[in-house]
């Protein structure tokens, strides 16, 4: 079979030595056949990109069309790239072909096309696009309602409808882009008309003519990308039902009450919370009868004058929605000189959502507007955020100012089974960019809690039981009528009950080669379960695009055979980058900064790109484009190509693309999870992918991994914190890529371990088998170790049916005597597990004692197991003094 090098090789020909073949048309018929069979042919040799010449451009100029501009029709094979020139191929069409469209496609397919156009004399501004039915000679119709312009606007990722406005400026061009549901009984040629009318100017009318036959299509067309029908999938609300997802439960309201799983929240006279408590023993496991409380006493919002603080007349609180998924209510007071509306959500899985619409009804000056989180000293013991890596929270005042260089904008503050995360923002937050590019995308300062950078937060020590988060705006002059909005969110964590059972009987492998012939035996031979698929591999070699049309066979094939051993295979599937062989590429670049993230084109310099982007994006996107993941292939099937990707738009219509294609690689490919990496996807989003997901009843897993983000690059982002709110629909994390293993055991605990958080964990670039173990983490296969003789003690002692008492549980049954020796026991039954682990580089010693009250049983049997590279078989008397290296520990098996 033809490579991608010896089609690139003879097409080149045919188009240097045109009297081979009989026409430019003969060498554009064959580029359109290798594409319709997937077969990418060099940039170099495409149509599209050949630029029309001066004398060409300036005679079409001449032309002064009585509209004021130019329509080019272009079928879906012939992409409009350029945005600052014309093609050779339009200045060559006869005049009356410009607005003239031939196309064929089959019965129900979503069929897509483009107008082109160029304003060589003035801008057009608010273009718009309306349709007549198409009809055949037997009158059958293609309803105009049928059709759509995805430049015009679509679905927004929340289900609702929008619109935007399309201008092109003087000497550009502009591609819309078309698209339209095919009856399923079509047949037969169906002409019509669309009208392109920009605003003030001549309207232009484009003549169609679609010839439909051949088999129906079932599939829409989604099957096969050059078709280019997936486009349909960015206007898609699939997943948004509101129902809960598993493990959730519908949310229940009784009076002010509120409660969902693991949590119950009482509304004060304000809207505002009057408690919060989760039901969590110190395991993470649900236990009704178990409150711990959040917050001392109840959330305020407070508005301070100089001469004191606005007292509030409250109106009623009315609920304004209630679902199985969320409760929404509403509550509006008012004082001498504010109007306030609070409005709130809580959803099933504990977040909460508030606004605070706070109206001035009089020029006033203002001494602060902020909110009061009394936290109990119980639900503070930990933090992170605000420029602080996770752990204790320190004894000393916080003093934290709004500064958006930094990645900041989040607090949690919370002991393993109690915690409350804020986010804080206004109407105007955008979604900022993550890892190193968060320079070219930040947070937008709130004009409310930020106020020109005099907004900060405050967190006061203990008193009387009481930890204070004082989230403050400062100083300021409010004229009448004048509208802020003190928005924000919170987090009730953990988010779900810890699963010991799925995390022992859930084995990785994750391999680094490109080539994927070797995973299946390598998998089942250490035992593994589930294999995960990275990029930049044979059968999936394009980032984030795993539909790409000619490695879906090769990608199906191997999924099947992994079924066939009864091994789960999932994909690296996120949406932060994107790569630029997708088919869809020109259609999504035509939506301006949309889905494709604006930055400094060419300019751009990060970590990755220091000399500047690779120059494919130079030369074919040339502005308003991010530089992204690129790689060449060095071997396999796609030896020689490149891919390279741009950063996209975070809470674009590309998510709904994205769960479509989660929701087909299942049904067409069998998928069986996904691999997050660093995200674009938000809380919504990820909560419609685990509906996607589940939506058969067979138990998909998420996992995600993160960068260590406490860099400048990064804004000094906490890893974990960026993704809280994804956490509910994640089953694993793999945080902190650069996270050694010399940090403290609480910062293993909360910003490695997910413990807090309801979830367990993986250790990445932590290499210590102690460490990981006393909270549950071993390496995956064979990124970051050997995990196998650990799964085989895993097993032969019942993990899956286990219980943790960690540490900082106070019904560990193990001590050390010892503070630098911390000690985990898994009990099962009448068996224990025990994990003693040195978190110093020094010889420690431990005298190991027993509760035999909190272990369930009095041991007469304990060992050292043999596991293999890390301890030696051997006897163990609990009467003893231990020491263990520097960095070291042991396992210990204790029996009845």
């Amino acid at each position: 079979m033809f490579n991608n090098f010896k089609w690139n090789l003879i097409i080149g020909l045919l188009l240097s030595f045109p009297d081979l073949v009989q026409g430019q048309d003969e060498v554009t018929n064959a580029f359109d056949d290798l594409k319709r069979q997937g077969i990418v042919v060099s940039e170099e040799y495409c149509e599209m990109r050949q630029q029309a010449s001066q004398d060409a451009l300036e005679a079409l100029i001449r032309e002064n069309p009585v509209a004021g501009y130019f329509c080019f029709t272009e079928d879906r094979m012939h992409d409009i790239r350029m945005t600052d020139a014309i093609p050779q191929r339009w200045v060559e069409r006869p005049v009356a072909l410009r607005t003239k469209l031939n196309g064929d496609c089959r019965p129900g397919e979503f069929y897509t096309w483009q107008v082109g156009l160029f304003a060589p004399y003035q801008a057009l501004s608010d273009v718009s696009v309306s349709f007549s039915d198409w009809k055949n000679e037997k009158g059958g119709r293609i309803p105009a309602a049928a059709f759509r312009c995805f430049n015009l606007g679509g679905i927004d990722t929340k289900g609702a409808s929008f619109k935007k406005q399309v201008n092109v400026d003087k000497g550009t061009v502009q591609a819309l882009w078309i698209g339209s549901d095919i009856p399923t009984d079509a047949i037969g040629v169906y002409k019509g008309t669309v009208v392109i009318r920009p605003a003030h100017a001549q309207p232009v009318k484009i003549h169609c003519e679609l010839w439909v036959e051949g088999p129906v299509m079932t599939d829409k067309g989604d099957g096969e990308g050059w078709r280019k029908s997936r486009l349909r999938w960015l206007d898609s609300s699939i997943g948004n039902q509101p129902e809960p997802t598993y493990p959730y439960i519908p949310v229940k309201m009784d009076k002010r009450s509120i409660s969902w799983l693991g949590g119950t929240m009482v509304l004060s006279n304000t809207g505002l919370p009057r408690s919060i408590s989760t039901h969590y023993d110190s395991s993470n496991q649900l236990c009704a009868q178990i409150e711990n409380a959040l917050l001392a006493k109840e959330m305020t919002f407070v508005i301070e004058m100089q001469q004191g603080k606005e007292i509030w007349k409250n109106g009623t609180l009315r609920i304004t929605g209630q679902s199985r998924a969320s409760v929404s209510w509403k509550v509006c007071s008012k004082s001498s000189h504010f109007e306030i509306v609070c409005t709130g959500n809580l959803g099933f899985d504990g977040l909460i959502n508030y606004k605070m619409e706070v109206k001035a009804l009089n020029d006033v000056k203002v001494k602060d507007i902020r909110l009061e989180v009394p936290y109990t000293s119980y639900a503070a013991k930990y933090m992170m955020g605000l420029g602080h890596k996770g752990g204790f929270r320190p004894d000393s005042l916080i003093n934290w100012r709004w500064d958006t260089t930094n990645h900041q904008d989040k607090i949690w503050m919370g002991n393993v089974n109690a915690g409350l995360n804020f986010c804080f923002k206004d109407e105007n937050y955008v979604r900022p960019l993550v890892n190193i590019y968060y320079a070219l995308g930040k947070l937008n300062l709130p004009d409310s809690w930020g106020n020109s950078n005099k907004g900060g937060i405050d967190i006061i020590p203990e008193e009387s039981g009481v930890v204070l988060l004082n989230a403050y705006s400062g100083e300021r002059l409010m004229r009448k009528g004048e509208t802020l909005y003190y928005d924000f969110n919170m987090l009730v964590t953990p988010v779900k009950p810890l699963n010991l059972k799925e995390l022992a009987e859930k084995h990785f492998y994750h391999s680094n080669s490109d080539i994927s012939a070797g995973y299946i035996p390598a998998a089942l031979q250490a035992g593994a379960n589930m294999i995960n698929v990275h990029h930049k591999k044979d059968i999936y070699p394009f980032i984030n695009y795993p539909y790409y049309d000619d490695a879906i066979p090769d990608l199906k094939q191997f999924i099947a055979k992994a079924h066939q051993k009864e091994l789960d295979v999932r994909l690296y599937y996120t949406t932060r980058e994107l790569t630029v062989k997708i088919p869809e590429l020109w259609a999504l670049r035509s939506l301006g900064t949309e889905v494709i993230h604006d930055g400094p084109g060419s300019e751009t310099r990060t970590l990755i790109h220091r000399n500047g982007p690779h120059e494919w994006l130079n030369k074919n996107l040339k502005t308003h484009f991010i530089p992204a993941w690129y790689n060449a292939f060095k071997e396999g099937k796609y030896a020689g190509d490149m891919d390279i990707s741009v950063i996209t738009t975070p809470d674009s219509r590309w998510n709904n693309y994205y769960l479509e294609g989660l929701d087909w690689m299942i049904k067409n490919l069998g998928l069986d999870g996904v691999y997050i990496d660093d995200s674009a996807l938000d809380h919504q989003t990820l909560q419609r992918a685990r509906r996607i997901m589940d939506a058969d009843g067979k138990r998909r897993l998420i996992d995600m991994h993160s960068w260590n983000h406490m860099n400048q690059w990064a804004g000094y982002a906490n890893s974990l914190h960026l993704y809280l709110e994804l956490l509910p629909y994640v089953d694993r994390t793999w945080i902190g890529e650069g996270f050694g293993f010399y940090n403290t055991p609480d910062f293993w605990l909360v910003e490695m371990s997910g413990i807090p958080f309801g979830l367990m964990s993986e250790t990445l670039d932590a290499r210590n088998v102690f460490r990981g173990m006393i909270y549950g983490m071993l390496p995956r296969l064979p990124w970051s170790g050997n995990p196998v003789p650990l799964w085989k003690l895993w097993d032969d002692f019942g993990m899956k049916d286990a219980r943790i008492r960690g540490y900082w549980d106070n019904r560990c049954p193990v001590k050390t005597g010892n503070e630098n020796v911390l000690a985990t026991a898994y009990v099962k039954d009448n068996r224990a597990l025990v994990i003693l682990a040195n978190w110093t580089d020094s010889p420690q010693t431990a005298h190991i004692s027993m509760d035999e009250e909190l272990l369930g049983f009095k041991p007469s049997f304990c060992l050292l197991p043999e596991v293999r590279d890390v301890q030696w078989k051997g006897n163990i008397s609990l009467q003893k003094t231990y020491e263990m290296m520097g960095r070291g520990g042991l396992i210990i098996l204790l029996e009845k």
